[in-house]
């Protein structure tokens, strides 16, 4: 039996689903940057604390439809984690994020038979962690830039040939990002709703 936590839990995140589901499957499919938390606690939290060589990737399914949010530390992605205003480091930061938008269907690894096809992504390449002391919102990147872990959060939307529930969903982050070794996952998919953790691109999710 689910305790009251666990019930309030579910319900934030059915409340932050409900927004994903109007947002992303309406007919224009139009991509609007989300910031979900789907491993969020009852205080409302929005992820875990800023940590090198981990991202949290948030999964919904519905029906014939994946949304993938990866939340990743920037020095993971493209190398630093302040913000890039140097020629050299907005052209590795652009480099990165290209990486990421262009290997959407490498990352990601649904079941072969299901036919998935990365469809769109949106990508923040710069936003700070506001989990940190003194950083409650992104605006926090107009102040010093000395001590501040910056984060690339990116929503990746899938079209699969076959409805997902019932499938696993494997990972190859690691792989093209070398520096990100464990992945914290959340899922919703259907009646399910479970977190896992992913080292090494080793292991899978039930969808």
């Amino acid at each position: 039996m689910m305790n009251v936590r666990s019930c309030s839990i579910g319900i934030s995140i059915m409340r932050r689903i409900n927004l994903i589901l109007r947002s992303f499957f309406p007919v224009s499919f139009g991509f609007v940057f989300l910031t979900i938390s789907m491993g969020a606690d009852a205080g409302g939290k929005a992820h875990a604390a800023h940590e090198h060589g981990v991202a949290a990737v948030n999964v919904v399914a519905e029906g014939t439809s994946l949304i993938i949010q990866l939340e990743a530390p920037a020095d993971g992605i493209y190398g630093f984690e302040h913000e890039a205003k140097s020629p050299a480091d907005i052209k590795r930061r652009d480099a990165g994020v290209d990486k990421l938008k262009s290997n959407a269907d490498k990352l990601f690894l649904p079941g072969a038979d299901l036919n998935c096809k990365s469809t769109g992504a949106d990508i923040k390449p710069f936003v700070v962690d506001a989990t940190e002391s003194g950083m409650a919102s992104p605006s926090v990147k107009k102040k010093s830039q000395k001590g501040i872990h910056g984060e690339v959060h990116a929503v990746f939307k899938f079209e699969c040939s076959k409805p997902v529930l019932g499938s696993k969903l494997k990972f190859a982050v690691g792989e093209y990002f070398k520096s990100i070794r464990t992945l914290k996952v959340q899922v919703l998919s259907g009646e399910l709703q479970e977190g896992s953790t992913i080292k090494n691109d080793k292991g899978s999710v039930n969808l």
